[in-house]
Protein backbone atom coordinates (compact mmCIF):
# COMPACT_ATOMS: atom_id res chain seq x y z
CA UNK A 1 0.00 0.00 0.00
CA UNK A 2 1.00 3.05 -1.14
CA UNK A 3 1.97 6.57 1.67
CA UNK A 4 -0.60 8.67 1.82
CA UNK A 5 0.02 12.48 0.52
CA UNK A 6 -0.79 14.82 2.95
CA UNK A 7 -2.59 17.87 0.98
CA UNK A 8 -3.77 20.88 2.69
CA UNK A 9 -6.91 22.62 1.13
CA UNK A 10 -7.46 26.58 0.83
CA UNK A 11 -10.22 28.44 -0.18
CA UNK A 12 -9.96 31.27 -2.48
CA UNK A 13 -11.98 34.36 -2.12
CA UNK A 14 -14.41 35.19 -4.98
CA UNK A 15 -12.46 37.77 -7.23
CA UNK A 16 -15.60 38.20 -9.85
CA UNK A 17 -19.22 37.06 -10.50
CA UNK A 18 -20.41 33.82 -8.07
CA UNK A 19 -18.54 31.10 -8.32
CA UNK A 20 -16.03 30.29 -5.97
CA UNK A 21 -12.52 28.05 -6.46
CA UNK A 22 -10.97 25.93 -4.14
CA UNK A 23 -6.84 25.32 -4.57
CA UNK A 24 -4.95 22.01 -3.09
CA UNK A 25 -1.73 22.45 -1.81
CA UNK A 26 0.03 18.86 -2.44
CA UNK A 27 3.20 18.32 -0.40
CA UNK A 28 5.01 15.69 -2.93
CA UNK A 29 7.66 15.10 -0.18
CA UNK A 30 11.52 16.65 0.80
CA UNK A 31 13.28 18.14 -1.56
CA UNK A 32 10.59 19.05 -3.89
CA UNK A 33 8.05 22.18 -4.03
CA UNK A 34 4.50 22.12 -3.01
CA UNK A 35 2.66 21.90 -5.74
CA UNK A 36 -0.99 23.40 -5.98
CA UNK A 37 -3.83 22.81 -7.41
CA UNK A 38 -6.91 25.33 -7.72
CA UNK A 39 -10.09 23.32 -9.25
CA UNK A 40 -13.06 26.11 -9.99
CA UNK A 41 -16.83 25.30 -8.34
CA UNK A 42 -19.32 24.77 -11.11
CA UNK A 43 -22.68 25.00 -10.08
CA UNK A 44 -25.02 22.30 -11.41
CA UNK A 45 -27.60 23.31 -14.16
CA UNK A 46 -30.32 23.26 -11.51
CA UNK A 47 -27.86 25.36 -9.05
CA UNK A 48 -27.67 27.51 -11.65
CA UNK A 49 -31.00 27.96 -12.53
CA UNK A 50 -32.09 28.66 -8.28
CA UNK A 51 -29.57 30.98 -8.33
CA UNK A 52 -30.87 33.26 -11.37
CA UNK A 53 -34.44 33.00 -10.59
CA UNK A 54 -33.21 33.81 -7.01
CA UNK A 55 -31.11 36.71 -8.34
CA UNK A 56 -34.53 37.78 -10.49
CA UNK A 57 -36.51 37.43 -7.07
CA UNK A 58 -34.52 39.90 -4.97
CA UNK A 59 -33.93 42.21 -7.94
CA UNK A 60 -37.56 42.44 -8.45
CA UNK A 61 -38.66 42.00 -5.14
CA UNK A 62 -40.24 45.53 -4.61
CA UNK A 63 -42.71 44.84 -7.96
CA UNK A 64 -43.85 41.84 -6.27
CA UNK A 65 -44.93 43.24 -2.65
CA UNK A 66 -48.61 42.03 -2.94
CA UNK A 67 -47.90 38.51 -4.14
CA UNK A 68 -45.50 38.19 -1.31
CA UNK A 69 -48.06 39.63 1.08
CA UNK A 70 -50.81 37.31 -0.19
CA UNK A 71 -48.89 34.37 0.03
CA UNK A 72 -47.99 35.07 3.60
CA UNK A 73 -51.26 35.66 4.90
CA UNK A 74 -52.25 32.33 3.23
CA UNK A 75 -49.73 30.12 5.00
CA UNK A 76 -50.90 32.46 8.33
CA UNK A 77 -54.31 31.46 7.55
CA UNK A 78 -53.35 27.52 7.08
CA UNK A 79 -51.48 27.75 9.57
CA UNK A 80 -54.38 29.26 11.78
CA UNK A 81 -56.72 27.53 10.60
CA UNK A 82 -55.08 23.94 11.71
CA UNK A 83 -54.21 25.25 14.90
CA UNK A 84 -56.69 27.50 16.27
CA UNK A 85 -59.14 28.46 13.77
CA UNK A 86 -61.34 29.90 16.61
CA UNK A 87 -59.03 32.64 15.55
CA UNK A 88 -61.42 33.33 12.46
CA UNK A 89 -63.75 35.17 15.19
CA UNK A 90 -61.22 37.42 16.63
CA UNK A 91 -60.75 38.52 12.30
CA UNK A 92 -64.73 38.27 11.77
CA UNK A 93 -65.54 41.14 14.39
CA UNK A 94 -62.93 44.10 12.96
CA UNK A 95 -64.52 42.95 9.47
CA UNK A 96 -67.83 44.09 10.77
CA UNK A 97 -66.73 46.84 13.01
CA UNK A 98 -64.49 48.94 10.83
CA UNK A 99 -66.97 49.59 8.21
CA UNK A 100 -69.72 50.25 10.60
CA UNK A 101 -67.44 52.75 12.13
CA UNK A 102 -66.27 54.42 8.38
CA UNK A 103 -70.37 54.82 7.90
CA UNK A 104 -70.66 56.39 10.95
CA UNK A 105 -67.61 58.96 10.68
CA UNK A 106 -68.52 59.31 7.20
CA UNK A 107 -72.39 60.25 7.79
CA UNK A 108 -72.68 62.07 11.32
CA UNK A 109 -69.66 63.41 12.10
CA UNK A 110 -69.42 66.74 13.18
CA UNK A 111 -66.68 67.98 11.08
CA UNK A 112 -66.86 68.32 7.66
CA UNK A 113 -63.46 67.89 6.60
CA UNK A 114 -63.79 64.17 8.48
CA UNK A 115 -67.19 62.94 6.49
CA UNK A 116 -65.21 64.43 3.25
CA UNK A 117 -62.14 62.08 4.52
CA UNK A 118 -64.08 59.25 5.18
CA UNK A 119 -65.47 59.21 1.99
CA UNK A 120 -62.28 59.41 -0.31
CA UNK A 121 -61.42 56.29 1.94
CA UNK A 122 -64.29 54.21 1.08
CA UNK A 123 -62.35 51.91 -1.10
CA UNK A 124 -59.56 51.63 1.45
CA UNK A 125 -61.70 50.69 4.24
CA UNK A 126 -63.87 48.38 1.91
CA UNK A 127 -60.59 46.57 0.50
CA UNK A 128 -59.41 46.12 3.95
CA UNK A 129 -63.08 44.71 5.79
CA UNK A 130 -62.56 42.35 2.36
CA UNK A 131 -59.45 41.04 3.44
CA UNK A 132 -60.05 40.71 7.12
CA UNK A 133 -63.55 38.81 6.42
CA UNK A 134 -60.89 36.49 3.93
CA UNK A 135 -58.95 36.00 6.73
CA UNK A 136 -61.85 35.20 9.19
CA UNK A 137 -63.54 32.71 6.85
CA UNK A 138 -60.48 30.60 6.13
CA UNK A 139 -59.30 30.45 9.53
CA UNK A 140 -62.70 28.65 10.22
CA UNK A 141 -62.66 26.65 6.94
CA UNK A 142 -59.34 26.56 5.80
CA UNK A 143 -57.82 28.53 2.96
CA UNK A 144 -57.91 25.66 0.64
CA UNK A 145 -61.55 25.36 1.08
CA UNK A 146 -62.42 26.28 -3.22
CA UNK A 147 -64.53 29.64 -2.84
CA UNK A 148 -61.86 30.84 -0.35
CA UNK A 149 -58.64 29.80 -2.40
CA UNK A 150 -60.22 31.57 -5.24
CA UNK A 151 -61.35 35.06 -3.56
CA UNK A 152 -57.77 34.75 -2.48
CA UNK A 153 -56.28 34.59 -5.97
CA UNK A 154 -58.94 36.93 -7.25
CA UNK A 155 -57.95 39.38 -4.23
CA UNK A 156 -53.88 38.55 -4.78
CA UNK A 157 -54.15 39.50 -8.58
CA UNK A 158 -56.20 42.23 -8.15
CA UNK A 159 -53.80 43.98 -5.64
CA UNK A 160 -50.83 42.80 -7.68
CA UNK A 161 -52.38 44.63 -10.87
CA UNK A 162 -52.98 47.71 -9.17
CA UNK A 163 -49.63 47.74 -7.84
CA UNK A 164 -48.31 47.53 -11.01
CA UNK A 165 -50.45 50.36 -12.48
CA UNK A 166 -49.48 52.56 -9.23
CA UNK A 167 -45.82 52.03 -9.72
CA UNK A 168 -46.11 52.49 -13.00
CA UNK A 169 -47.92 56.20 -13.16
CA UNK A 170 -45.62 57.73 -10.09
CA UNK A 171 -42.85 56.56 -12.30
CA UNK A 172 -43.99 58.05 -15.28
CA UNK A 173 -45.14 61.32 -13.99
CA UNK A 174 -42.74 64.38 -14.93
CA UNK A 175 -40.87 65.86 -11.93
CA UNK A 176 -42.02 69.42 -11.42
CA UNK A 177 -39.56 72.55 -10.78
Amino acid sequence: MGRRVRTTKVQIPRQRGRRQASAHVINLGRGTQPVVVVVPHRPSPAGRLALAVGGALWRHRAAWAPSWAGGGIFLTTGVLAATAPAAGIAFAAPALLVPAGWFTAKRWHPRSAVRRRARGLRTHVLAASAALAWVGAACLFGPVNWPLFTLWLLGTGAAQAAWWRTRRALTSKPIQP
